[in-house]
């Protein structure tokens, strides 16, 4: 809540797996951005269950947060190819002219799990702390090993070093609501639509993510992007 971000040290101990997993996916990307690659994941994908099946991983992320309601809402797989630039500063927080974007509460994370050892040299991730409050912290460097993870404030300015290495960075993108019943109706409606999670015709069943996907009897809603926050505008 002070800094915006959190670290999970360690976090996922079979990287073999899961980098064996990141090289079967074979999606168009997503969101292209300079220097860097986000390729989509669903809720029914390999790497999503392999993150996610795991209750002492997942009851960790929930503590880091203080999430009474953890849930998944989307993934994708983070690729920084070798001899990038640096991805530029920016936060992922999507709805600001929404009141619940300026209160002390989270309403969306997203969980970094990296699969390659990071450093300035190689695409490590910035952060500026307190940045989702509108508070101007100085920028952080996070050298993170292969395996570790790190939570965002979807609202927390970040960017990457460049990646002058020969090979490339990759790492897991995982969004979450860690209070998804107390979010706003309509918030929950925008979320519950991602393409990430189960069509009308699919059924979660058993599966190892189902008790992490989020439930919504309401509307569905098409909320308006605005990706800039107040603070910002008023500078």
């Amino acid at each position: 809540m002070r800094d915006g971000y959190a670290l999970l040290p360690a976090w996922l101990s079979d990287v073999a797996a899961a980098r064996a997993a990141a090289r079967a996916v074979a999606a168009a990307p997503a969101c292209p951005r300079e220097n860097n690659t986000l390729l989509p994941l669903r809720w029914d994908d390999e790497l999503v269950g392999l993150l996610l099946a795991d209750s002492e991983r997942v009851a960790a992320l929930a503590e880091a947060i203080d999430a009474t309601d953890l849930r998944w809402i989307s993934g994708y797989l983070s690729v920084k190819e070798p001899h990038t630039g640096a991805l530029d500063w920016h936060q992922d927080w999507w709805c600001w002219d929404h009141p619940a974007s300026y209160g002390p509460a989270t309403p969306q994370v997203a969980l970094l799990v990296y699969l390659s050892d990071t450093d300035e040299a190689t695409g490590a991730l910035r952060v500026r702390p307190g940045s989702h409050q509108g508070r101007a912290g100085e920028p952080v460097t996070l050298g993170l090993r292969a395996g570790d993870a790190v939570v965002l404030d979807y609202r927390v300015l970040h960017a990457t070093h460049p990646n002058h290495a020969a090979r490339r960075r990759d790492a897991v993108l995982l969004s979450f609501a860690p209070d998804w019943a107390a979010l706003p109706a309509d918030i929950r409606g925008h979320l519950i639509s991602h393409l990430a999670q189960p069509g009308a015709h699919e059924s979660p069943g058993g599966s190892s993510v189902a008790p992490l996907l989020p439930r919504f009897d309401g509307p569905r809603r098409d909320l308006p992007l605005n990706r800039t926050p107040a603070w910002e505008v008023a500078a």
